[in-house]
């Protein structure tokens, strides 16, 4: 099936709106199609944005802190030998505090400002236990499902992070029942999986979760999207004095002819072929998914997929007017009442595979069983 792409989208609010692609009137064509992506992928957990991720858990080591440990600054000295790691909290006694950053080998440890030690409580030859409970979450994360163990489904539960914290401050301790929440990543702007009763050992957690719909950037029409001509034996396309870009891979190389540069399937000059593009590698030369040959100087595009699901499409280009109408204050319930329309064909299609036949029950390995949710419409 023909990819849809940023491109069509913009032709196709050009049209409706009898406007051009290069007029003044492209800012609002461009903000109307990128609120109405956002909009509508995250409208409901489409079907079609449910992939599977994997954390691997690290196992707990133990150190003994070495007389250098200076409270007032907040920082661990602990002696020769701490294997490398990356771990979120040291453990002494009782007492467990996060951990910022390490140095030296991970010889140096700076703790985290408003959970240091209270002074007098940790000194030079105490036995310390560094372990991880903050693993990563793919960049592309939105929301997950309950995860899954290397052995069982799951013997832990979801907790809020108030809770995480609240358990993770008086009882905390090592191995399964892992319970899990969700929180801000600390090292980098994503999500993190958070783990209490931290793992005690190394083992993969894997889990099913809704990822965010691939960033649209060229539409086609920019001058860089169309430089030049190509030509193409096998994958590997040349350009000649083309303005290829590292954020072109994953865009759509659409393919025209030697006199026109390619427009949609609708137009009077339709594209001759299109694939995705994989790798950039210079501003001349970058590789496709596709394979064949394209004789020189033949004219192309290149534009950004709309990242949905085929059932989707109609609902992109009816939301796109709504917004395009919105901003301009136009005809705004006409388009709202399409829009919604093909939001709910778009949700009642939202199915991959049937309900009859199925079992209406699901074994938990744990010892209980839940119905099967109705689909949400």
């Amino acid at each position: 099936m023909p990819y849809l792409t940023y491109f069509d989208l913009v032709e196709s609010l050009s049209v409706a709106s009898y406007g051009g692609p290069q007029d003044a009137e492209q800012r609002d064509i461009r903000t109307a199609i990128h609120r109405a992506y956002d909009e509508v992928t995250t409208a409901r957990d489409w079907r079609y944005y449910s992939v599977h991720g994997r954390v691997v858990t690290r196992a707990p080591v133990t150190a003994t802190l070495a007389g250098g440990t200076d409270l007032s600054s907040g920082v661990l000295e602990t002696v020769s030998g701490l294997p490398f790691g990356d771990y979120s909290h040291v453990r002494i006694g009782d007492r467990i505090a996060e951990i910022v950053s390490a140095a030296s080998g991970n010889t140096f440890w700076t703790l985290g400002e408003s959970v240091t030690f209270p002074a007098g409580t940790v000194s030079s030859g105490d036995s310390a236990t560094f372990y991880k409970t903050i693993y990563p979450l793919p960049a592309d994360f939105r929301n997950l499902d309950e995860p899954s163990d290397e052995l069982n489904w799951w013997s832990g539960l979801y907790v809020t992070p108030d809770q995480a914290m609240k358990i993770e401050r008086v009882s905390n301790s090592s191995g399964e029942p892992l319970h899990w929440t969700v929180i801000k990543d600390p090292a980098s702007a994503g999500w993190a999986l958070k783990l209490i009763g931290y793992p005690s050992n190394v083992q993969t957690v894997d889990f099913t979760y809704r990822r965010t719909a691939r960033q649209i950037r060229w539409s086609g029409h920019e001058a860089a999207a169309r430089a030049g001509t190509i030509s193409r034996t096998g994958s590997a396309v040349t350009g000649a004095t083309t303005s290829f870009a590292d954020s072109m891979e994953g865009s759509i190389l659409r393919v025209g002819d030697t006199s026109n540069i390619p427009g949609s399937l609708e137009s009077l000059t339709p594209w001759e072929s299109e694939t995705k593009i994989t790798v950039v590698g210079s501003a001349t030369g970058l590789t496709t998914s596709g394979s064949g040959t394209i004789a020189s100087s033949t004219k192309y595009l290149i534009t950004d997929p709309i990242d949905v699901a085929p059932h989707m499409h109609q609902v992109m280009d009816s939301a796109s007017q709504y917004w395009l109408a919105r901003i301009r204050n136009t005809d705004i319930e006409d388009r709202l009442g399409l829009y919604q329309r093909d939001l709910r064909l778009a949700m009642e299609r939202d199915q991959l595979a049937p309900l009859s036949g199925r079992s209406s029950e699901i074994w938990h390995d744990g010892g209980w069983t839940s119905p099967l949710e109705a689909d949400e419409g």
